[in-house]
């Protein structure tokens, strides 16, 4: 059953634990920012905001998204890490959680620079705000003091559980360490070969969140003018799952061509990743500034996703060397289970066998026994005493 001893979610104290504390987190930090993004649509409601305008509060609906997505990836990370007892997994997930605070420090400046843009889009539905430059000017000042203190507590809520949940991943390491040396193998080049697969896996997750967060800030992109097209957000979603597609069939498979088609992936990712960089990077005039307000999250995002593409192809390559040189994970995880069963098989057998001794054994002594009685009663020489002679004259 799902909520018995034997799911690895409920294992061990220490795993309950920690998967309640990740969802904890992720509720109390997804109510939050929903309190957030409900102030910042009662704002915008009072703007009517040109092209641009739209583009800079959508952008910023969607870096709120993003944040409250974070949270729900933590928990998949987690859930994933206690079933494959990933221990790698399980550390950056922790880390994770201070990326996400980078999020959320970024994200929050937007709206607050740029409120409803020039005063001529200030329009405002509520009464509270006259329709005035003072006006906004009040609803501005408003709002923020209603959402500061919001993402105050967030950003200080994520630290908190981070040192918490870590104390617990700290002792699940030893728990994990122990099951993947039962069941894969005490070779310590099989070994090694299980840590640098389970960094990959752990990095191609991290790469998902990442390049996909990049690709999903490029919607805006024809509101906002920016210098990518729809079609080059199409490609990023596209080409990225197809990549980390075909990383993790690589790594389950344990092929060393679809890895080595990988590496290749992630160099060029990598090449676009720098270009795309240099041009958002680019001192542009105020007035025709497309990424005046989402430079600094882009750049964010940007840096993240090249230092883990870097990180992950690098990664990538040991995996490759391992299986050139014939290191297989997985194919030995499977013929550890086989010989596992074979000796368990035999055991049975041989206990089988010995409990059939022991009671061919028993029958021979209770007929014997028999004999010598009958023969007794005869006064016949018993064969029990015959041997009794042998021995003694021995």
């Amino acid at each position: 059953m799902f909520w018995s001893r034997s799911n690895p979610l409920f294992k061990t104290n220490d795993s309950i634990i920690t998967i309640s504390l990740i969802t904890a987190e992720a509720i109390i930090i997804c109510f939050l920012e929903g309190f957030v993004v409900m102030n910042h649509l009662q704002l915008v409601s009072n703007c009517a905001m040109d092209r641009n305008g739209e583009g800079v509060s959508e952008s910023d609906l969607i870096y709120h998204s993003l944040f409250i997505v974070a949270q729900v990836f933590q928990i998949l990370l987690c859930v994933d890490a206690l079933y494959q007892k990933n221990t790698a997994q399980l550390i950056t997930l922790v880390a994770f959680g201070f990326l996400v605070v980078g999020i959320q420090l970024e994200q929050h400046m937007i709206l607050e620079q740029v409120g409803c843009g020039p005063e001529t889009f200030w329009d405002p539905v509520d009464p509270r705000w006259p329709d005035t430059p003072e006006g906004q000017t009040m609803a501005k000042d408003f709002y923020r003091s209603k959402m500061r203190p919001l993402e105050y507590a967030i950003i200080g809520l994520i630290p908190s559980f981070f040192l918490v949940i870590a104390f617990f991943a700290w002792r699940l390491r030893k728990e994990f360490a122990w099951d993947n040396y039962r069941n894969f193998s005490a070779d310590m080049r099989i070994r090694n070969g299980l840590i640098i697969t389970s960094v990959l896996l752990t990095l191609l997750k991290l790469d998902f969140y990442f390049v996909f967060s990049f690709a999903a800030q490029l919607i805006p992109s024809q509101k906002l003018h920016y210098d990518e097209t729809i079609t080059e957000t199409v490609l990023v979603f596209v080409l990225g799952a197809l990549g980390l597609s075909l990383a993790i069939l690589a790594v389950y498979r344990e092929n060393m061509y679809m890895m080595g088609a990988f590496i290749v992936g992630c160099v060029l990712a990598l090449v676009y990743l720098i270009y795309r960089l240099a041009r958002i990077a680019m001192p542009r005039p105020d007035a025709s500034d497309p990424y005046e307000f989402t430079r600094k999250f882009l750049i964010f995002t940007v840096v993240v996703a090249m230092a883990l593409v870097l990180l992950t192809a690098a990664v990538a390559v040991k995996c490759f060397l391992n299986l050139k040189k014939g290191i297989y994970v997985f194919a030995h995880k499977s013929a550890n289970k086989d010989k596992q069963h074979d000796l368990a098989i035999d055991q049975v057998s041989e206990e089988l066998e010995m409990g059939g001794s022991e009671q061919s054994h028993d029958k021979f002594f209770d007929k014997t026994l028999v004999e010598d009685d009958q023969q007794q009663r005869r006064g016949a020489p018993s064969s029990r005493r015959n041997n009794d002679d042998m021995w003694t004259i021995e």
